[in-house]
């Protein structure tokens, strides 16, 4: 799938704090050079970050109110990418212009849709813990990868990874994270992965409920590599009690952890994350150390996926070798395959909700 896009898909260009009023933000996106600023109103404008005249990029430019004009020669677009000024000329050619890329601000993320305008629906966008909502506390980060954003997506749809790659950080003292299966439903532009881990050793203040805990994971993942984590802890029992199905009663503590990949071109993607817990059930210390163990895991997943990309160029033809644990990978990229068959044209809204009450 290398050099291959959905361009009609909705995706996470930087954290809304990432945007500074006054300030010019260059992002790559499937390719695409994009230059992004804030209006006085505080809306997001992305234009594509390449002048019409000379090609400089326009994020080397300067603001003036709402309007960006190019400092190699001057020409001064307007936020809907119209050229409204080129020095020395009165007359502006109707070709005198730059594209303007949809863009929404959602969850303290900033989407931008890469693909024809005219099917962008914000509605699509799924739903996130908002950074800035009083009622969660979260920490936020991101990192970049040298490696095709699908081999990220592979990661995140197959967690028996932590009981080894994180055997010293989220995996410490769980195997059932490799033994377990867990049940995979199809979305339409994704998949919802859900399982119980039972009996699972509590950790830190997550003791004052018991030395071993039920776990309910479930997350949605959806295109290109957005995933919602709901991750709720139970009395032991729950499990049995609920014959593994899904649970519908409160749990004693409920994390929160919401990630985006956005590739940025054949061997580089940017991965952004947070991680966290309503504010009534945590503190800013414990969300501290809480994030801290989450930043270790991620560097060990960024060591081993690079490294499994220099394996991979170094013979593009030899084929991996396929085991149970692969069926989340597996459905997505065949997913992924009939989003670039149809030219990534948006479908019928699916259930995004991650439901972990």
């Amino acid at each position: 799938m290398d050099g291959k896009w959905v361009r009609n898909a909705w995706y996470v260009a930087g954290w809304s704090h990432d945007l500074v009023p006054g300030r010019i933000e260059a992002r790559t996106i499937i390719e695409q050079p994009l230059a992004l600023y804030r209006r006085g109103d505080g809306s997001v404008v992305v234009l594509e970050d390449r002048c019409c005249h000379r090609f400089a990029p326009l994020s080397m430019g300067r603001l003036e109110q709402d309007d960006l004009r190019c400092m190699y020669h001057g020409l001064k677009f307007a936020p809907d990418g119209r050229c409204i000024e080129i020095p020395g000329q009165k007359l502006i050619p109707q070709s005198a212009c730059v594209r303007r890329y949809p863009a929404e601000e959602r969850g303290g993320w900033i989407w931008v849709w890469m693909g024809e305008a005219a099917a962008a629906d914000p509605a699509s966008i799924p739903d996130s813990v908002r950074l800035d909502d009083p009622a969660y506390c979260m920490r936020s980060g991101q990192m970049d990868y040298a490696a095709h954003y699908l081999l990220i997506d592979d990661n995140l749809l197959d967690l028996s990874h932590l009981t080894f790659a994180h055997e010293k950080t989220l995996g410490l003292d769980m195997p059932q994270w490799a033994d377990e299966r867990p049940r995979i439903q199809p979305l339409e532009r994704g998949l919802r992965v859900q399982r119980w881990l039972r009996n699972q050793p509590s950790r830190g203040f997550m003791r004052r409920w018991g030395e071993v805990l039920d776990l309910w994971n479930s997350y949605d993942f959806l295109f290109p590599g957005i995933f919602l984590l709901r991750t709720a802890f139970y009395p032991v029992g729950t499990a049995d009690r609920w014959k593994r199905k899904e649970p519908d009663e409160a749990p004693l503590f409920l994390r929160y952890d919401d990630q985006a990949v956005t590739p940025v071109g054949d061997r580089a993607a940017r991965y952004f994350y947070a991680a966290g817990a309503r504010s009534a059930d945590i503190d800013a210390d414990r969300v501290g150390r809480l994030f801290a163990i989450v930043e270790a895991a991620f560097g060990e997943d960024k060591a081993i996926i690079e490294a499994q990309q220099k394996l991979i160029d170094l013979d593009p033809s030899r084929r991996m070798l396929p085991t149970s644990l692969d069926a989340g990978p597996t459905q997505f990229r065949k997913l992924v395959q009939v989003l670039l068959d149809r030219d990534g044209q948006p479908g019928p809204m699916a259930d995004r909700q991650v439901r972990a009450s």
